[in-house]
């Protein structure tokens, strides 16, 4: 057999090479003569700098603030003149302790920090990772260290967040960066899903990130200030555009205020790192994350793979830590919650690779006996 394993990471469980390595641990228990390739793969959000190495191998350190403020150690890579940045670095939900979660405020002002290091070590062209973020401030923070500028009544500048964005009345866009014209962006997009609306950043998921119901609503009217704003400026975009509520509305700072585009950032990972040549003679690809849900529709990792697994004619299994039970991918042959029934969270978490192992070795035996 010659089997794929190509996980996501599982949140506070383990990184997506750590998952792939348990995957292939378990079907070499069933199968020792299989050929087993690890691909730990990422959608844009945190992971993406590991899951590209092997094409952006030149890591550069920067000193940017996390979304609290905080003075953090963060990483970007080249490769030639072409950047890669994972906001997660900066702006991430990973770097906060659970009891810090608050939308309302945090900021992505250390993005901003990243892209500035990759001009400065003279990219010419720049792809920006987003998801996993802690973040809801449509990309103010990131622009704001780019040098705009936002101003609330009284004409007096505001330092943008969640929840300051409610009083913005105008955006200054003449004191950015000027080699920001000259560099194409490209933002990497975990979702597809839209800034603003009932599928948008504010009211599908500020509450993973810590928000009530109360704040999603303020969010919202913060976030659709600000494309007022932009709008009154004469910059691009109505906060609909697919993308644009990728890490808190990250995706539309970086469509309407840099002028970057917006694409789906599994597709753009798998493309990299050349997965649909690898699929070519393959008998089964074996993914996972955390969680396999109706997000997971939205241009996610699975949601990618099950169209190219399903294009190449390649069965496609699912071992997730928990699997809704409503969601249908076409191209996912099958989908599995790894952790029992009644466990305990943090049981699961602890169990997580053993758990991925011993799923994969009976999805190998099943496939064993089919052949």
């Amino acid at each position: 057999m010659r089997v794929i394993c190509a996980p996501d990471k599982f949140k506070q469980c383990c990184t997506a090479g750590a998952a792939a390595q348990a995957l292939a641990s378990g079907v070499l228990d069933v199968d020792p003569g299989a050929e087993v390739l690890q691909i730990p793969v990422a959608d844009g959000g945190e992971g993406t700098l590991d899951a590209l190495s092997g094409e952006f191998s030149d890591r550069r350190n920067v000193r940017v603030q996390d979304a609290l403020g905080r003075e953090v150690d963060a990483q970007f890579a080249m490769h030639g003149t072409v950047a890669l940045i994972e906001s997660a670095q900066a702006c991430g939900l990973a770097r906060l302790d659970e009891n810090e979660y608050n939308p309302a405020i945090t900021h992505t002002y250390g993005v901003g920090q990243l892209i500035k290091a990759a001009l400065d070590a003279g990219a010419t062209e720049i792809l920006i990772g987003l998801g996993g973020s802690a973040t809801n401030d449509g990309g103010t923070g990131m622009a704001r260290a780019l040098g705009a500028k936002f101003i609330g009544d009284k004409d007096a500048e505001i330092e943008p967040n969640g929840d300051s964005l409610m009083k913005l009345r105008k955006c200054d866009v003449s004191g950015l960066d000027p080699r920001l014209k000259s560099v194409k962006i490209r933002a990497l997009c975990d979702i597809m899903a839209p800034m603003l609306g009932e599928q948008g950043a504010s009211r599908s998921y500020v509450v993973q990130k810590g928000g009530t119901t109360r704040t999603m609503h303020k969010l919202e009217e913060g976030l659709a200030m600000l494309q007022f704003a932009t709008s009154s400026a004469g910059l691009r975009g109505n906060g609909l555009e697919p993308g644009s509520g990728a890490a808190g509305g990250l995706g539309f700072g970086i469509y309407s205020i840099l002028g970057g585009e917006l694409e789906a950032g599994a597709d753009k990972v798998l493309d990299l790192i050349g997965f649909r040549k690898l699929l070519q003679g393959t008998d089964l690809v074996l993914t996972g994350e955390g969680s396999f849900d109706a997000q997971t529709a939205q241009g996610k990792l699975i949601a990618v793979l099950a169209d190219d697994c399903k294009a190449a004619g390649v069965p496609l299994v699912v071992l997730a830590g928990a699997v809704a039970g409503d969601v249908n991918i076409e191209g996912v042959t099958a989908a599995f919650g790894i952790s029992a029934y009644g466990q305990r969270r943090q049981d699961s978490l602890n169990e997580g690779l053993a758990n991925l192992r011993k799923h994969a070795a009976a999805v190998t035996r099943l496939m064993k006996s089919k052949r």
